[in-house]
């Protein structure tokens, strides 16, 4: 079965006959201001096909999932011209991306229906999840699209689904946030339903010092108990990133040191057997992949301008697909297990016995050392986007090299020094810290 990533306003997966399916939308061409566009690529991220639907109306698409048959369900929306609510607007495709059928799902009131998360079911259907008249919405599909039985959960205030899942006992976990439970409340909420929609129990975050806290993605253990990504107000205007756990009768609670206090904004979260991987932008508008856990890891996809990150996933060789935009233009990014890409391959570490040694390859500066090059050291740094970023080149036939003083220049992250001579090539990882 396909892997599956959700963006804000983007989403891929990795469908079983390899590479990668996008979905989100397109200004560049189309019918419309804007039109749904999906995107299949082959495993090293080149374009196999696109295709593009719409109408005057503005239209975008969510999330993408590969079907049991092969073809693709995609969740969007499209939001008429004349300024009448959103509409959910879901898309069935052969594996070629020509539609199958269509189908949308009209709400009421200012703001209609926000439908979040879509996951297929065991019996061929499909279940949503989302907001609608301002309580958590949970909707049952046939495999045509078709309403089977919808459900509304909430009070008095904002209440929301961000991501649902299929249990083993063929019941759906939900979580999301609640605003009902107090006046001027924010808590992550945590619901269990059977087969039918009916509640089993519903659980919150009882934070006693009263911060807000929220639910994002919701996966079920093997031991009954369920793992939740989520974010926690842990002082006024503080907050924290990382993972929850609630047992089987929902008692939740946030697991100890795999928390990420960050300055940035929050964009994508992945669950890892050992944490969450979270992607967020920082504020200098750069692209950081965070693993939270023991060890901890931080990585900044960077290029010339600002650098955006929509989306994270866990993928099944133990790396994360990563995508967004750089410059304007859709970006995807391969990592493996240590969030470093393969833009740039880190060769065989070089050995004492050779001409040329990183002596410090962790640390605000990186020193090398180099000796018996009677042509001199020439070198090229790239970053972890694969882009050429330096150039190092030194006359002397032995001697060392400091780079990365220039703090204006290259920002915190991995790096990759390579020395090329004649049909010989070596490539050494470095990290810098700032």
């Amino acid at each position: 079965m396909a892997e599956m990533v959700w963006m804000a306003g983007t989403a891929c997966s990795k469908p079983v006959t390899g590479g990668y399916i996008l979905t989100g939308r397109t200004r560049s061409f189309g019918a419309g201001e804007s039109d749904l566009w999906l995107l299949k690529t082959d495993p090293l991220g080149d374009t196999v096909w696109t295709k593009i639907y719409g109408s005057k109306n503005r239209e975008w698409g969510l999330r993408v999932r590969q079907t049991f048959d092969g073809a693709y369900i995609i969740l969007g929306g499209t939001f008429p011209v004349d300024s009448e609510p959103p509409i959910t607007w879901l898309l069935k495709t052969d594996s070629l991306g020509d539609t199958l059928w269509t189908q949308t799902y009209e709400g009421t009131g200012s703001w209609g229906e926000v439908a979040n998360w879509i996951e297929q079911t065991t019996d061929g259907g499909y279940i949503i999840t989302g907001r609608k008249h301002g309580d958590l919405w949970l909707v049952k599909l046939d495999s045509l699209g078709e309403i089977l039985w919808e459900r509304s959960y909430g009070g008095e205030w904002y209440d929301e689904g961000h991501c649902v899942q299929e249990a083993s006992d063929g019941g759906y976990i939900v979580t999301g946030y609640t605003s009902s439970l107090e006046e001027y409340g924010h808590d992550l909420w945590l619901l269990k339903v059977d087969d039918q929609g009916d509640t089993l129990w519903t659980a919150a975050f009882d934070d006693v010092e009263g911060g807000a806290s929220e639910g994002f993605v919701v996966r079920e253990k093997e031991d009954g108990y369920y793992m939740i990504s989520g974010v926690w107000e842990i002082m006024p205007m503080r907050f924290a990133l990382g993972l929850f756990l609630a047992d089987e009768d929902g008692y939740i609670y946030p697991t100890p040191q795999i928390w990420v206090d960050y300055d940035g904004w929050y964009n994508s979260m992945a669950l890892a057997s050992d944490g969450c991987v979270i992607l967020a932008s920082n504020p200098e508008d750069k692209a950081v992949l965070i693993k939270t856990g023991v060890p901890r890891w931080e990585r900044i996809y960077e290029g010339e301008g600002h650098a955006y990150g929509n989306c994270v996933q866990a993928t099944s060789d133990g790396g994360y697909i990563v995508t967004g935009y750089l410059k304007g233009r859709l970006c995807l990014i391969k990592t493996n297990a240590n969030g470093d890409t393969a833009a740039v391959t880190e060769e065989a570490v070089v050995d004492a016995t050779s001409d040329w040694l990183i002596l410090s390859p962790i640390g605000q500066r990186i020193v090398l050392r180099y000796k018996d090059r009677p042509e001199g050291f020439h070198a090229s740094v790239f970053d972890a986007t694969g882009r050429k970023v330096d150039e190092l080149h030194a006359t002397g036939a032995s001697g060392m090299i400091t780079w990365g003083k220039c703090y204006g220049c290259y920002g915190a992250g991995v790096y990759f020094i390579r020395v090329e001579s004649g049909a010989s090539r070596q490539t050494q990882k470095v990290i810098l810290i700032r």
